[in-house]
């Protein structure tokens, strides 16, 4: 039939075979075709005399993901060399310079004084656990749904995809965030993320939070600011969001001490870039043949489109449970008053005021931080064996466990930008 045979139905397409990469849950390929006709809906009967009389057809192996996105932060830490297992100990150690020895010019034949200084500090991070739940009703799946040929897409499995998804979007959701307990945010529980990483402990980062410590770690005391990476402010005086340019780009990219090698940000402010045209630069989209995912090209660097970025805009129009503990959507913060010399770079207001923080920007370098998965299998993204209920005899659970954290080893290779809003 043609698809505009009976046209007071919608047309529809049916997916008759998906292939999937189970590591990145990219779509390989799919077959599928247009269908405009009825389908039967509940009433009393439930069936009518075709529905009763007639299997219904159902192609094997179809499910259709209407939740879940790809992100490509992961891929890009993945193909950067970031996961480096950890394989136990008290903490997550990473010792860092954050001072020179005693030295330069000199008298000849004149006597010096030589002074042993202190040079090292480190930052401590620890594992935090994360598990997705696996419930399954053992009747349902052996006896009802069973192995013979109605079988077409096996309850067990899409809950443990469903799980493998939904664990990979709570770190890339949580990625953006931070794992510390402050005034008004106790994230313990969570990743030590961007939030708290791409900050210097004076100005606040995108979710209105200042950060003063990181790894353990205090900001602009003995160590300086060797671990600090200012946040950059691009809306107006007032706290209303500006307009992001080019400019603004690239003066935070030349902003980190080393260049970053990815620019992450949501699908509002991704927009706003492709719209914006300078007299010599116009935004076009380039393939990174590493990870598979098409951005734009600003110097050394790609910009992508992450769906799980926060979004003042866009988040709410996900899946309201995408995550069940983080919110993606910013919210209005007060800013703290700030003196002109705090604010020289950072470009906040000097005043306490509301700062709306728009569609933020992150420059990362992927190869400064550290993704670190337990290296024990029971916490290595791995699912437990189902554990029986005692008080009911169909039910088993099994957990995908996760003990992991991330962390920058060199947050000043990083920025921020908060503000943008067109």
């Amino acid at each position: 039939m043609t698809v505009n045979s009976q046209p007071n139905y919608p047309v529809r397409v049916i997916s008759t075979r998906v292939v999937i990469d189970m590591e990145s849950m990219d779509v390989i390929e799919r077959d599928s075709y247009l269908y405009q006709g009825p389908v039967a809906l509940a009433g009393d009967p439930t069936f009518d005399q075709i529905a009763a009389t007639t299997l219904a057809e159902l192609r094997d192996d179809v499910l259709i993901d209407n939740f879940f996105v790809d992100t490509p932060w992961l891929r890009k830490l993945r193909v950067s060399g970031a996961l480096d297992e950890f394989m136990g100990g008290t903490l997550m150690q990473t010792p860092f310079m954050y001072d020179r020895v005693n030295g330069g010019g000199y008298a000849d034949g004149s006597d010096v004084t030589v002074t042993q200084k202190q040079i090292l500090a480190a930052t401590a991070f620890v594992p935090k656990a994360y598990k997705e739940d696996v419930p399954l009703n053992l009747f349902r799946t052996n006896v009802i749904q069973g192995s013979g040929p109605a079988v077409k897409v096996k309850e067990i499995d899409a809950y443990m995809t469903n799980a493998v998804q939904a664990l990979n979007t709570d770190l890339a959701i949580d990625f953006y965030r931070h794992g510390q307990n402050i005034s008004g945010s106790n994230r313990i529980l969570f990743m030590n993320g961007m939030s708290e990483a791409l900050n210097d402990g004076i100005n606040p980062s995108w979710d209105g939070n200042v950060f003063t410590t990181y790894g353990g770690q205090l900001r602009n005391g003995v160590v300086g600011n060797t671990i600090n990476s200012i946040p950059i402010w691009v809306g107006g005086p007032d706290g209303t969001t500006g307009q992001i340019t080019y400019k603004q780009l690239v003066e935070a990219y030349w902003n980190c001490v080393s260049p970053p090698d990815i620019g992450l940000c949501n699908k509002a402010l991704f927009s706003y870039l492709q719209e914006r045209q300078e007299p010599k630069q116009r935004y076009a989209l380039e393939m990174d043949v590493t990870i598979g995912f098409s951005g734009i090209k600003v110097m050394d660097a790609y910009i992508f489109m992450d769906k799980l970025a926060p979004s003042t805009k866009y988040g709410q129009i996900l899946p309201s449970g995408l995550s069940q503990t983080t919110s993606i959507q910013p919210t209005t913060f007060t800013v703290p008053v700030l003196t002109a010399a705090q604010t020289a770079i950072s470009n906040f207001p000097t005043t306490s005021v509301t700062i709306n923080p728009g569609e933020p920007f992150f420059w990362l370098r992927a190869k400064g931080w550290k993704l670190r998965p337990a290296e024990d299998p029971e916490y290595n993204f791995n699912f437990t064996p189902p554990i029986r209920s005692q008080t009911n005899p169909d039910l088993v659970v099994m957990f995908l466990k996760a003990a992991i954290n991330a962390y920058s080893v060199a947050p000043r290779d990083n920025s921020q930008l908060i503000g943008a809003g067109f």
